[in-house]
């Protein structure tokens, strides 16, 4: 048998390997607690049933734990969707242009029946497509709830832009049409409505503008940027903004012939589109132009939804991570509960955009459990049986 000897030098190979795993862990967990932040007792109820926030911890995925590493994660499929089914129904803007929903289904349970009076509304990130994993997963887990889910596809989102015949680009007064389409289908239903990114951001503009109604009973707000101001000039210069320019400038090259068709309403060029490669120079040639706006900051200023936070009036869950590198920390509405009891707010150390995703051999997505739990309790205070 061999002689194996213990060197000095082994010795201290191991001490130094066992103080960086222990400074690692140090390190790792330091940054896993969750923040809950809320001003109205009501709440509590809600956090003392919730599983999915029982530890207070999201504990990344210890590899792509950053933030860039959770960004890559967020693209890639966590659930088993392949018995998803996605119908789409498509409905007209009166100014111009068709809207989009897409109802899911269980082709695994077809016959399932689901409560019709209430729905999740889920708005979807800029640019992502209908079947996004983020969104596939959340459906899923909304099916196995027994939560019917139907996805609205923004102007934005659809595979060619085309741009209002009258008047200014308004994707509040688009989602207000698409939740009267919903309604229309079924008149009893109570939705609560999910967005994501950019679609979370006009969400909480919706629900601020369209606070007297009664068809939303509550919201779920994901990576909401709040402050565009502030995020846009964040993102300057990093990879982020190439990315969100080569997704706009999809969106664009998309639709290009509807949109100059509309080029001398909206004061367009099409050379200086093209050229455009900055999300300043995005937003200065285009957006802020079908937005009505003379120029950038007025744009930014126009559709950020942090402000509007305080005109909420129905539950809205928000969900951050501190580490987005798509938005301004200093954006944050960490205090916006104080002034709306109506908000609860749940923020993270790691994440990243969209990420949050957890796990070693199985990954999941922590935060949709938490939006599960919550859409479930909303259920629960208004008596709705979910089958």
């Amino acid at each position: 048998m061999a002689n194996f000897q213990y060197t000095s030098a082994d010795l201290a190979s191991s001490i130094i390997a066992l103080l960086f795993l222990t400074v690692f862990l140090a390190c790792y967990l330091r940054k896993t607690k969750v923040i809950v932040a809320y001003s109205n007792i009501k709440f509590s109820k809600f956090i003392d049933s919730a599983r999915s926030l029982k530890s207070k911890r999201f504990c990344p995925f210890p590899l792509l734990s950053f933030a860039l590493g959770q960004c890559y994660l967020s693209f890639q499929r966590c659930e088993d969707d392949a018995h998803l089914i996605q119908m789409r129904e498509s409905f007209n803007y009166p100014r111009g242009g068709q809207g989009h929903v897409e109802w899911i289904t269980d082709s695994l349970n077809p016959s399932k029946n689901f409560a019709t009076n209430l729905i999740a509304f889920v708005l979807p990130g800029l640019r992502s497509k209908p079947d996004a994993p983020y969104l596939r997963d959340l459906f899923s887990k909304l099916l196995k709830r027994g939560i019917r889910p139907v996805l609205f596809v923004p102007r934005f989102n659809d595979s060619e832009l085309v741009l209002p015949k009258e008047g200014y680009l308004d994707l509040i007064d688009d989602m207000h049409h698409a939740v009267q389409f919903v309604k229309s289908k079924y008149p009893e239903a109570k939705l609560i409505a999910i967005g994501h990114s950019f679609g979370a951001n006009t969400l909480v503009n919706y629900l601020a503008r369209y606070n007297e109604e009664t068809n939303m009973l509550a919201g779920v707000s994901i990576a909401n940027p709040f402050n565009l101001v502030l995020s846009s000039k964040f993102v300057r210069g990093t990879i982020i903004e190439r990315h969100l320019v080569k997704g706009m400038k999809e969106i664009i090259n998309g639709g290009l012939d509807n949109i100059m068709n509309s080029c001398s309403r909206y004061n367009l060029s099409r050379s200086d589109l093209l050229k455009a490669n900055t999300i300043e120079e995005i937003d200065s040639e285009f957006s802020c132009k079908v937005f009505g706006c003379k120029d950038d900051e007025e744009y930014y200023e126009l559709i950020s939804s942090g402000k509007r936070l305080k005109d909420v009036r129905v539950p809205l869950l928000l969900i951050n991570a501190e580490d987005d590198p798509f938005i301004s920390p200093k954006g944050l509405p960490r205090d916006a509960h104080v002034k709306n009891e109506n908000l609860l707010f749940v923020r993270t150390q790691k994440g990243g955009h969209l990420g949050w995703v957890e796990g070693i051999f199985k990954l999941k997505r922590w935060y949709i459990p938490v939006v599960t739990d919550f859409v479930k309790w909303i259920a629960e205070e208004r008596n709705i049986i979910i089958m």
